[in-house]
């Protein structure tokens, strides 16, 4: 669903997570920016957000998915941060880690 809505994005997604521009954030991202202790990443050009989700708020967004996406087709210019992905990352170094790929609204 999202990936129509955000299709022309494509390119700007590429360029702004792009890792040989990003690598200098990463080592100055940290914990506690957010109110949950959840970690934030601003990727270089601060168009993009990468923020860890609890279990409860990953369940939460999963159920509220569909309203989400009809919001933002009904709302083309909603003043709500667009979502443009929710991931489980899963590794043997570390627990799996919920993240949220979102637009920066400012």
């Amino acid at each position: 669903m999202f990936k129509t809505l955000f299709q022309s994005q494509l390119a700007n997604f590429h360029a702004s997570l792009n890792p040989k521009y990003n690598r200098e954030c990463v080592f100055k991202a940290g914990e506690g920016a957010g109110r949950s202790g959840s970690f934030f990443f601003f990727s270089h050009d601060n168009k993009f957000i990468i923020k860890t989700m609890t279990d409860g708020e990953f369940t939460m967004y999963l159920k509220r998915l569909p309203a989400f996406g009809e919001h933002y087709k009904a709302n083309k210019h909603s003043l709500l941060a667009k979502i443009l992905g929710v991931y489980t990352v899963n590794t043997q170094y570390i627990e799996d880690c919920h993240i949220m790929l979102m637009e920066n609204t400012c």
